[in-house]
Order: C-alpha cells, then sequence, then structure tokens
C-alpha cells in the first residue's frame, strides 16, 4: 500500500470529499430554508429577525468550509494541486458551492416592514422581512448553491442530463424550504419561549409551505429514482438502493411527526390562543420537542444524501 499509494490516497480523498459535502450541504440547505421561512412564513419581532439572518450567515460559513474540504478531497484523490483541482471538472459543483457560501456570507441587510403597514421602528412591533435589493448577492449565491447539485453525483451519470438536473434542483430546493424551516421554528421557539409568546401561528403559515416542499421531495426523489434504477432490485443489491432506503425511512418518521403536529397538535393550540396566547402550555412544549426532533432527524438525512449521493449503484 504504501509503495502503491493510491488506494489509501483514494480512500482518504473520498472519506474528505463526503465530509466537506455534508458541511456545504447543510450549510446551503439551511441558509435556503431559513430565507424562504423569513420571507414567506415569519411574523415577529425585529430581535427574531436579526437572530435568523445571523443564522443565515452561519450557515453560508458553514458551506464555504464544507467546499473548501470537498476541493481538499478532490485533490487528494485526483493526486492534483490545489489549482488544479479547482479547475478539473470535478472541482466545479465544490466551486461553485464555495463561490455561493462566500456570497451568502457577504450577508443579507434586514430589511423588515411592519406587518400592519405602519412607519413605526419599535423593538416590539410585528415585523415581516421582505427581500432588498441589498441582500442580491446573498440570493444569488444561494441559487448557485441550489444548481452545484445538478452538477455532481449521480445527476451527471444517470438519466436525461438536463431532465435529472432540472428535478434534482426541484428536490434540493424543496428538502432546504422544508429543513431550514423547520429549524427556523425551533430558533424562533426558544426565543419566544424565554418571553412566553406562542410561536403557533408560524407554525401554522408553516405547515402550507410544508407541505408544497413535502410535495416536491417526493415527487422529484421519486423521479430521480426512477431514472438511476435499472431495476426493483437495486434498492436492496447495492450500495445506493440500500441508503436510498434508510433515508426514506427517516424522511418517513419526519413526514409523520409533522402530520401529528399539523392534525392533531396545532389545532388545539389554536383553540387556546384565544385565552392563553403563550407557549407555556404542556402542549406547546410537546410541539416544541417534536419539531427539535424533526430537525435532529434531518440532520440525520442531509448526511445519508451525502453517502446516498456518493454510493455507488452497482
Amino acid at each position: 500500500d504504501f509503495l502503491q499509494g493510491s488506494p489509501s490516497t483514494t480512500e482518504g480523498g473520498e472519506r474528505l470529499q463526503q465530509i466537506g459535502l455534508f458541511g456545504s450541504m447543510l450549510g446551503l440547505t439551511l441558509a435556503l430554508g431559513v430565507v424562504v421561512f423569513l420571507s414567506a412564513v415569519h411574523r415577529g419581532r425585529r430581535d427574531e429577525v436579526s437572530v435568523l439572518l445571523r443564522l443565515v450567515g452561519i450557515a453560508g460559513a458553514l458551506a464555504v468550509v464544507g467546499a473548501a474540504v470537498e476541493i481538499a478531497g478532490v485533490a487528494r484523490i485526483g493526486d492534483l494541486g490545489w489549482t488544479d483541482a479547482v479547475t478539473d471538472a470535478s472541482g466545479a459543483a465544490p466551486m461553485m458551492r464555495l463561490l455561493a457560501g462566500l456570497l451568502v456570507v457577504l450577508g443579507l441587510f434586514d430589511h423588515s416592514v411592519p406587518v400592519d403597514g405602519g412607519a413605526s421602528d419599535a423593538d416590539d412591533e410585528v415585523v415581516r422581512w421582505v427581500p432588498a435589493a441589498a441582500s442580491s448577492f446573498a440570493l444569488a449565491g444561494l441559487a448557485i448553491g441550489a444548481l452545484s447539485f445538478s452538477f455532481d453525483g449521480h445527476t451527471v451519470s444517470k438519466g436525461p442530463r438536463v431532465i435529472h438536473a432540472a428535478v434534482n434542483l426541484v428536490h434540493v430546493v424543496a428538502a432546504g424550504v422544508w429543513f431550514g424551516g423547520i429549524v427556523a421554528l425551533v430558533v424562533v421557539g426558544a426565543i419566544r419561549r424565554r418571553r412566553t409568546q406562542s410561536s403557533a401561528p408560524d407554525v401554522v403559515r408553516f405547515s402550507s409551505v410544508a407541505s408544497m416542499a413535502l410535495v416536491g421531495v417526493l415527487f422529484a426523489g421519486v423521479l430521480m429514482t426512477l431514472m438511476i434504477t435499472d431495476d426493483v432490485g437495486q434498492l436492496t443489491s447495492t450500495d445506493w438502493g440500500r441508503t436510498l432506503l434508510v433515508k426514506s425511512a427517516a424522511v418517513g418518521i419526519v413526514i409523520a411527526l409533522g402530520a401529528y403536529n399539523h392534525f392533531v397538535v396545532v389545532p388545539v393550540l389554536e383553540q387556546d390562543a384565544g385565552s392563553d396566547p403563550t407557549d407555556a402550555s404542556p402542549r406547546a412544549t410537546h410541539l416544541r420537542t417534536t419539531i427539535a426532533i424533526e430537525s435532529a432527524i434531518l440532520v440525520a438525512v442531509v448526511a445519508l444524501s451525502v453517502l446516498h449521493t456518493t454510493a455507488s449503484t452497482t
């Protein structure tokens, strides 16, 4: 092994690439989902907006570090220098993710407007975040990051190239909206718990967004599976298929938890809101717990997605 060098070097490079892909995928999908949550779901105080914007910046930094580690893995696999690694075809996707992360780190600017249409600037005012021109670089970074996943993995080796890339883009965006939104709910819930304020209204608004994202995840996932597999037997006879089954089981658990919250917990909280609009009730605590579990499982799903992307289909 020492004289040949290549087997251990390749294994180490692939592991490094997987670790980096986990970081960049986690960071970019989280940032994407939190931004959608901010613009489409969240209605709250300015300090909540500030915390969520900082979370997007942290996610962007994670994407930068992850992409750099990915490129190091590519360099090690191909025994390349950094210059060659970033210009090699296998380095195109991580370079896109590196650029995307850097643009996101530049920051989303706090352009919040009052929900009631007033002009007040009070800290306790209910506001909503609106994308503005000052945030264009970060928003462009999110778009580049989402597109980057169409330039590596099985997207470039299986099925019709353009169609598979488009379906993969839908899958990544929908998954990011779902994952980032749930993490944002955990963060907002933690902030409001200290003020004994209810986060149920945001949960209700997110339910409809999450439902659409779930449809996108499942629809795109099924299409990609059909494009990649030649027969059903590959689901149990290959690393790719077995990883897909484990990943699907984890997603199924999250779907079950989300359905339980949507149909059982949230309606009761809405009924209680008139008499006790706080997050102090046992039901509210239960909701926060299940959402936190959902977010933890989805982090595991991201890790499984990395293994799934790099797994063999033979």
